[in-house]
């Protein structure tokens, strides 16, 4: 069993799932049994996590859970980023990303035994623009303008379909140019997880680092899901040092819907239309303005910037486990 000096917990009580307060008890006492010290936090509306995060690092705590939501996990998980503090997950949210992508147990116990474990693992992190962390997956497009719109639906206000059914249908695709830090064609993925590859794009001069090409919107993948468990970068790694940018073009309102409707729940649905992309970093430059958001959360329009800070964050999880698929697609990979 792993022994830490110092632990704070993050626990939020509202969270999807949520737990009786008797299993909040089990799994505390459970987590008492790795430290001489836990500090609990139960956190409530407007709580800085991320900040309080940060702090723990100088006071001397050597480990970080959060028990909550996809928010709370983001959150805890930002103010931790670029230290050698580990986060420790037990997943009660609704949809929880992070720990599908990371295969943690939902079931708080077992959550508990990996954390005893001390199995630590460094997975990657996303940021926009140098200065907002994403964890899942960023967007751009019309994901962004609906992402605010579908967390209402999720909170109980339904007034917010009609809103989001009236923007899908009125939404237009648009130019976009993607600048990558690597030629079009290394970025471009042949591979697509045991799949025929999506149509091949047109061979460009070798030195070519940019696109321009017309779509709905585009997917920037940390790990393959995000929101209601979308997977919306099929395939994409958390410690591989790349990001996954997953270009949603000449999809019609229909085809995007029944798209979006395939790939809900985690599960994955292969379409020729979507082309992927792995790179460092990535710069969108759309022909208009569009929003983007970073993991759900707005941070305003284009032109924007994405880039991948390798192993930058250490979390307590089982190791990747290499799939014939996924050894197949990292040797074409190119840096």
């Amino acid at each position: 069993m792993a022994r830490y000096s110092r632990v704070l917990v993050f626990y939020n009580r509202a969270s999807g799932r949520g737990l009786s307060g008797e299993a909040w008890k089990e799994t505390l006492q459970r987590l008492r049994g790795i430290s001489e010290s836990l500090d609990e936090i139960a956190v409530e509306p407007g709580f800085d996590i991320a900040k309080r995060a940060a702090e723990s690092v100088n006071s001397g705590v050597n480990l970080v859970i959060a028990a909550g939501g996809d928010g709370t996990v983001r959150e805890a998980a930002a103010g931790l980023v670029g230290t050698s503090v580990p986060l420790g997950i037990i997943p009660i949210g609704t949809f929880n990303n992070l720990a599908l992508s990371l295969d943690l147990p939902h079931d708080p116990i077992l959550a508990c035994e990996l954390i005893e474990s001390g199995a630590t693992r460094a997975i990657d992190v996303g940021v926009a623009d140098g200065r907002n962390f994403f964890f899942e997956a960023a967007g751009v497009g019309v994901d962004a303008d609906l992402f605010p719109i579908g967390e209402q639906v999720k909170s109980g206000r339904f007034s917010g379909i009609l809103r989001a059914i009236r923007l899908a249908l009125m939404y237009k695709q648009t130019s976009i140019t993607l600048r990558f830090d690597r030629p079009v064609d290394s970025a471009y993925r042949e591979s697509f997880r045991g799949k025929s590859p999506p149509r091949r794009r047109k061979r460009f001069r070798k030195s070519q680092s940019f696109l321009t090409i017309r779509c709905s919107f585009i997917a920037i993948g940390n790990c393959p899901y995000y929101g209601s468990n979308f997977n919306v970068c099929p395939g994409a790694l958390l410690d591989d040092g790349l990001l996954s940018i997953g270009v949603y073009r000449d999809f019609s309102k229909r085809e995007l819907f029944w798209h979006f409707w395939s790939i809900s729940g985690g599960r994955r649905q292969y379409n020729p239309k979507l082309e992927m992309f792995e790179a460092k970093m990535v710069e969108v430059t759309p022909k208009r303005l569009l929003s983007v958001h970073v993991d759900g959360k707005p941070i305003g329009t284009t032109p924007v910037r994405f880039e991948v800070r390798p192993g930058a964050l250490q979390v307590l999880a089982p190791a990747r486990k290499p799939t014939e698929s996924t050894a197949a697609d990292l040797n074409l990979r190119e840096d």
